[in-house]
């Protein structure tokens, strides 16, 4: 199997195109799955047809080199292996200034800005474009602390006046970004919080002349019901979690690896519960309904954020999507694939906030 790119960032969402031999000679009821083997997660793929076969990384854990196998999965016939190949995943400079927002958030200042916006091109319009998507998909596949929040303020501290992430966001033109940041901890009431020169981020929107921007923080979304960076994603068991992403409309599973080699069967049994997500009109249509709507007021939003059990919903998976995957919200947000995670109780996991969705 040939493949049209050698590297993909760390965050995912990156289109590649695969070369098989001897596809045009398959019957018309199969199909084909994509299953990329990292150090510690397995993600499965379904490959779609764009002039050729494709298919679209999700965002992985770990800087390294992970396998690529080409399955042909159908009714009729087993589970075949068509072909593989390798695919690197990298950091790239979208990654580097979401790590640098995450461990600065705390000590930054009004001037930090132009650094970072020499450091990362963020003056030219075009790269300040593709750079407010990139960093808002970066953040939401960061294993953030629980710690963080956009204020830059430990738990219990006062508030000092200081620089943000979200004035940083706002100088930069960054609405992806914004949006983001809004939906985190400390994010609607970094809105009206001045920096050390006394200004607001909603101030430097207004008088950026940003309707765009300014729109957002006066009608912030809700940090409840945002697919963070436009990525929902819905428990379907132990150590399996179904990703979906609003902008590409590609399902991904990503499965924590047991250890054991993960034998063919379970491959299989991983590549069957993909298809079947993928065959539930149910299903797609509810999880496609979980990106942003605009409704209520700033003062309703902050209360549905502290009495979360009012609205019934747990954050980016609604009740019908928790109940036809099979969970029961047990872990909202939580993307740390490892053995600690699974023993968590649901009160414990709820009560660390909204960002513990990463990798």
């Amino acid at each position: 199997m040939e493949l049209s790119r050698r590297k993909v960032p760390l965050y995912g969402q990156a289109k590649v195109f695969a070369l098989l031999e001897g596809l045009d000679a398959m019957p018309g009821d199969v199909e084909v799955f994509i299953v990329l083997e990292g150090s510690t997660l397995l993600h499965f793929i379904k490959a779609l047809s764009d002039v050729m076969l494709c298919f679209i990384v999700p965002g992985h854990n770990l800087a390294e080199v992970v396998s690529v196998q080409a399955y042909l999965c159908s009714e009729t016939t087993p589970l075949t292996c068509l072909g593989g190949a390798t695919l690197e995943y990298v950091q790239d400079d979208a990654q580097d200034l979401a790590e640098h927002l995450v461990t600065h958030g705390h000590r930054l200042s009004s001037m930090d800005h132009k650094e970072l916006s020499s450091v990362f091109r963020l003056g030219q319009r075009g790269c300040r474009w593709a750079m407010d998507q990139l960093v808002a998909l970066a953040m939401a596949n960061l294993d953030i602390p629980q710690s963080w929040n956009v204020l830059g303020s430990p738990s219990g501290e006062v508030y000092r006046p200081r620089e943000s992430p979200l004035h940083l966001a706002v100088r930069w033109g960054l609405v992806r970004l914004a949006e983001f940041l809004l939906c985190q901890p400390g994010g609607l009431m970094a809105v009206l919080l001045p920096n050390e020169d006394g200004v607001t981020p909603l101030q430097l929107a207004q008088l950026a002349g940003n309707a765009e921007l300014q729109d957002l923080l006066e009608n912030p979304p809700n940090p409840l019901s945002t697919p963070p960076a436009g990525l929902s994603q819905v428990w379907a068991g132990p150590g399996r979690l179904l990703r979906f992403c609003h902008d590409t409309g590609n399902l991904s599973l990503t499965v924590r690896q047991n250890g054991r080699g993960n034998p063919r069967r379970e491959l299989l049994a991983d590549i069957l519960l993909l298809r079947e997500r993928f065959r539930d009109d149910r299903f797609l249509k509810e999880i496609r309904g979980l990106r942003r709507m605009s409704q209520g007021t700033v003062l309703e939003k902050e209360e549905s954020v502290v009495n979360p059990a009012e609205n019934g919903m747990c954050p980016y998976v609604s009740e019908d999507i928790s109940a036809s995957a099979g969970n029961d919200c047990e872990e909202p947000l939580m993307f740390c694939l490892n053995g600690e995670d699974d023993e968590r109780s649901p009160s414990q996991s709820d009560s660390e906030g909204q960002t513990r969705h990463k990798c």
